[in-house]
């Protein structure tokens, strides 16, 4: 039946309604993206959803091309409908076959390519769409109804975001254009550019010998790229002076800055932006740095607070700075490759000095879990307001036309075995109290309350996150605010001050960590 079917579907005579000059498109990697995204989201995304409702909602993406555009189905059929009639059927598989087979994933495919060429020929406004365009509204439509954390991210989109998660190879500039030659707007630190004594407001005059006058950002950053080590000769009108310079500058992978560190005090205050495949070793080396001031390292205070998360890897590899051994989290998933226990494998590299985070309504994803873990295992004091409560975790898959489809395929839990997701983390230090509040008030406050942050903890930590009114509940004992104000850098300093008291509000909600996260 799978085959008969498979076959028939390549033909215009094989749905129950005829239309002369229907054809499937003929597009080789529009049929490898429309097959990649079906089977992807069919298999992968954290709940199951069946392959007919992924079928209709991706050709039901094409109304956002043309609106006359409507998809249905039947039991029986898939029915397509064009400026309110029905202009096409096509019958749907039956179910005695394996759908996880590859026969099975090309009849699915078979029937959204039909139905794509089928509004090619009834809508003008399809037909003169870019390819590009018809492929992000596919993709775009076979995830619309999933979770908001699922998206399309078309070719450059998808590039940008690469870049900025694992680096490019280049000299280390970004770069203003428009009229005139393209102007110098950031010079990373420690870049090839840095090196070569490039600053903000210098002119890029030539690029390999071409005159950029005129040229937009976007095209002379894509011929300052190239391949590692390779050679790039550019010449410089230096900010406040007539000077042509020529530059012979070799590139190097560049990495966007995430660790922005400070010592005050023999404390090292850290805030990571986000993560990316550099942010564990460049916040190591900064611990590593601070220890070497006279009198050592006293104390870190770890500011992830606006940080919206980033690769989950790179998290886990935070809190392992951190911790000595044990659990850091796991991921739960009905996809067996997106179940993952994470645990401490280094030694401690601040060799227990006190730690205190700080977070707040938009700390988020993985910048969650390196709290929840340091929180649970009793390792830091919390300090700030409710996070975010983001607990699941992406897929970023790479598509035939190099964007990337990304969608949630598994949930984090603390060490304590909780899920953050929606509900977020609860700070020991809530410092959402009126303007005339004081650091030191702020601590005493939350030493006198400790009992009552520790009842509250374990309600949170025994909530289930689907149960939105006692969730909504207990995120307002410390409603989330997106200030990042000094204030709360302050209150962590004070709190550093006194021993006693960090220890005291470190254990506070203290529970027995049941070590659950052996490999199965």
């Amino acid at each position: 039946m799978g085959a008969t079917l498979g076959l028939c579907l390549l033909q215009a005579a094989c749905g129950t309604s005829q239309v002369a000059g229907i054809t499937a498109p003929d597009d080789p990697q529009t049929r490898e993206l429309v097959t990649q995204t079906i089977e992807l989201v069919a298999t992968r995304y954290i709940d199951p959803i069946s392959r007919d409702q992924i079928l209709v909602n991706t050709l039901d993406g094409l109304s956002e091309i043309d609106d006359n555009i409507r998809v249905g189905i039947t039991p029986d059929d898939l029915v397509l409908q064009y400026d309110g009639k029905t202009v096409q059927t096509i019958a749907l598989p039956q179910t005695n076959y394996d759908q996880t087979s590859a026969e099975g994933t090309q009849i699915w495919s078979e029937i959204t390519l039909r139905g794509l060429g089928t509004y090619r020929a009834y809508s003008p406004v399809l037909r003169n769409s870019q390819t590009s365009d018809v492929q992000a509204a596919l993709v775009s439509g076979a995830i619309r109804n999933l979770d908001r954390y699922s998206r399309y991210e078309g070719p450059k989109q998808a590039e940008t975001a690469r870049n900025r998660r694992d680096g490019y190879i280049g000299i280390g500039i970004r770069l203003i254009g428009g009229d005139g030659y393209p102007v110098v707007k950031l010079v990373h630190p420690e870049s090839p550019a840095a090196k070569a004594g490039l600053h903000p407001g210098d002119q890029i005059v030539t690029v390999n010998g071409e005159d950029m006058y005129g040229k937009t950002s976007q095209y002379a950053a894509e011929l300052l790229h190239g391949e590692e080590g390779s050679r790039v000769i550019i010449d410089v009108n230096t900010a406040g002076d007539r000077t042509i310079t020529p530059l012979e500058i070799v590139r190097e992978r560049v990495i966007d800055r995430t660790v922005f560190a400070e010592i005050r005090d023999n404390i090292l205050i850290a805030r990571l932006t986000s993560f990316n495949s550099a942010t564990a070793s460049t916040l190591g080396d900064n611990i590593l740095k601070a220890q070497l001031y006279d009198g050592g390292l006293k104390g870190v205070i770890l500011d992830l607070r606006g940080n919206r998360g980033g690769l989950l890897q790179q998290g886990v590899a935070v809190a392992d700075l951190f911790l000595e051994n044990g659990p850091i989290g796991n991921t739960f998933s009905r996809v067996t490759a997106a179940r993952h226990t994470f645990r401490a494998e280094t030694d401690d590299l601040t060799k227990g000095a006190p730690l205190i985070v700080l977070i707040d309504g938009r700390t988020a994803s993985s910048a969650e879990l390196v709290a929840a873990a340091l929180q649970d295992r009793n390792r830091a004091v919390l300090v700030g307001s409710t996070s975010f409560g983001k607990g699941s975790v992406q897929a970023i898959n790479d598509l035939p036309n190099h964007g990337t489809l990304t969608f949630t395929w598994s949930r984090m839990t603390a060490p304590s075995g909780y899920t953050f997701d929606r509900i977020g983390l609860f700070p020991a230090i809530c410092t959402q109290s009126g303007e005339d509040d004081t650091p030191g008030h702020q601590v005493s406050t939350a030493l006198s309350q400790r009992d009552q942050t520790a009842s509250t903890m374990v309600k949170w930590r025994s909530l289930d996150y689907r149960d939105e009114k006692n969730r909504r509940e207990l995120r307002n004992v410390c409603p989330a605010s997106n200030r990042s104000e000094e204030f709360d850098v302050k209150v962590a300093l004070e709190l550093l001050k006194n021993s006693p008291d960090y220890k005291n509000l470190a254990f506070v909600g203290q529970q027995e960590i049941a070590d659950t996260f052996d490999a199965n």
